[in-house]
């Protein structure tokens, strides 16, 4: 009898100890699962603070990474990600405010030219210069940051599996070429744009009717043919901020 006692207490305190674990393991997974579904939320919301902010590109971005909602290994991510994204912006802003400053969108603006002209285009050789170097110094500075913060993901204190998660995010090119499309067709429209620049130095044209009027009709249409080149490059910029706009519309939408 006394042993049948004893197993019987045995048998419980496995069920006990068996009901305990599994409990355990239920509110560690609903845990888990509560915690992911609130960092989506804050950084949902975040995002959407952050875009907004972005869009002024005469000053720097503030925002405040830190919320009490998210802890541990979620609120490491979290903020990892947010200066990630805020360096980047406030990287890009500050490359189109050197732009604005140089003037860059008045490049083919007929009347600028046409008293540039008469002074040996003095100031269109100093815009191209100063895009061109900003050019050069934003791509510097993008990938500057960009091997930055994939260091620091190699070394952040997470989960082993959300750290792998986080490296290969930022680690792919096809992420990174995503990020930088735009950047890589402004290059290719300012090489257009040197191309044009060349031929006004090298042609005889005069404004007429607004317009820029070449005598000779192979010089019009090598022209006519880089400017519909950054019509068509300018389209694509278009294209690709649409697209991110309908992709960040969704995500605060989910």
């Amino acid at each position: 009898m006394p042993m049948r006692r004893v197993s019987i207490m045995i048998v419980s305190l496995i069920v006990v100890a068996s009901l305990v674990f599994f409990s355990y393991q239920y509110i560690q997974k609903r845990k888990s699962q509560d915690s992911s579904q609130m960092f989506d939320l804050v950084m949902s919301e975040k995002m959407g603070q952050l875009y907004d902010q972005a869009q002024d590109w005469s000053t720097p971005v503030q925002l405040n990474i830190h919320d009490k909602r998210l802890a541990g290994n979620y609120k490491k991510m979290s903020e990892f990600l947010l200066n990630y994204w805020i360096e980047n912006i406030n990287a890009r802003n500050a490359y189109l405010r050197t732009l604005k400053a140089a003037k860059w969108d008045t490049f083919l603006n007929v009347d600028r030219l046409e008293l540039d002209k008469k002074q040996k285009y003095a100031e269109t050789e100093n815009m191209l210069a100063a895009v061109s170097e900003a050019s050069e110094q934003y791509q510097v500075q993008y990938e500057k940051i960009h091997q930055a913060f994939l260091t620091q993901a190699q070394s952040l204190s997470v989960e082993p599996e959300m750290r792998v998660l986080l490296e290969q995010k930022l680690g792919s090119n096809e992420k990174v070429g995503q990020d930088h499309a735009i950047f890589m067709i402004e290059l290719k429209i300012l090489d257009k744009a040197k191309q044009m620049f060349a031929l006004l130095k090298q042609y005889p044209w005069e404004k007429k009717d607004g317009m820029i009027l070449f005598h000779e009709n192979a010089q019009v249409r090598k022209f006519n043919g880089l400017y519909q080149d950054v019509l068509k490059l300018n389209a694509k910029i278009e294209s690709i901020k649409k697209k991110n706009v309908a992709a960040l519309e969704d995500d605060l939408k989910e």
